[in-house]
């Protein structure tokens, strides 16, 4: 029996079977990648991953690398979301998934409940814990609704000296409580160990 046109192609897109079947549609979303140019090869790697696996596609912003002076392993992460994806997250008016270029999921990335702001994928940690330990760490991949990146750029604008990425994050979320928000528990994914400049001890295993 011929196979129509038609279902031959249906039948490709369904090779992978880690891609769902029915993806949940989140009108105007955007997987917007922080990296930096001394990583280009692992952060690919990382864009290809996620198209493969899950049949989303990125973009990846180049940050900035860690120089012991200007950008430290404190900051360099938020000094580069700031100056070089912020502004493209908030002009593209929607819901933004910002993922760090070593995440891995284990599952749909979107699969997710309805909040303005969900922490997809983690190290440790949670914001219900007592001061000072209300922290999550591991900013691997988290979902900001349209209104969450508007009050993002608000926030992260008004600070005036850079904290490590994932302490920015639990800080505006704490700080936002007009927001909705949920962390994902488990988490739903986890981070390939690659060189890293910002943590030199997850760093024992080269990109092949």
């Amino acid at each position: 029996m011929k196979m129509d046109r038609k279902s031959k192609s249906k039948k490709l897109k369904n090779t992978n079977k880690n891609i769902p079947a029915k993806k949940r549609s989140i009108p105007k979303i955007k997987f917007c990648m922080i990296s930096y140019e001394g990583n280009k090869d692992f952060a690919k790697l990382t864009q290809k991953t996620l198209k493969k696996d899950w049949g989303y596609s990125s973009t990846i912003y180049w940050g900035y690398k860690i120089d012991r002076d200007k950008y430290q392993q404190n900051n360099v992460l938020f000094e580069g979301v700031k100056d070089k994806m912020l502004s493209s997250m908030v002009k593209h008016n929607g819901p933004i998934y910002y993922i760090e270029d070593d995440i891995r999921f284990l599952e749909d990335p979107l699969k997710i409940p309805r909040k303005d702001v969900v922490w997809s994928v983690y190290r440790r940690g949670k914001l219900t814990n007592k001061p000072p330990h209300n922290v999550i760490t591991g900013s691997q991949a988290i979902y900001f609704s349209t209104k969450a990146v508007k009050a993002l750029k608000k926030h992260m604008m008004d600070r005036k000296k850079g904290i490590h990425i994932d302490s920015y994050f639990s800080e505006f979320i704490r700080q936002n409580p007009q927001l909705t928000f949920q962390q994902m528990t488990p988490s739903m994914g986890y981070e390939e160990t690659h060189e890293s400049l910002i943590d030199p001890n997850r760093s024992w295993k080269k990109v092949k």
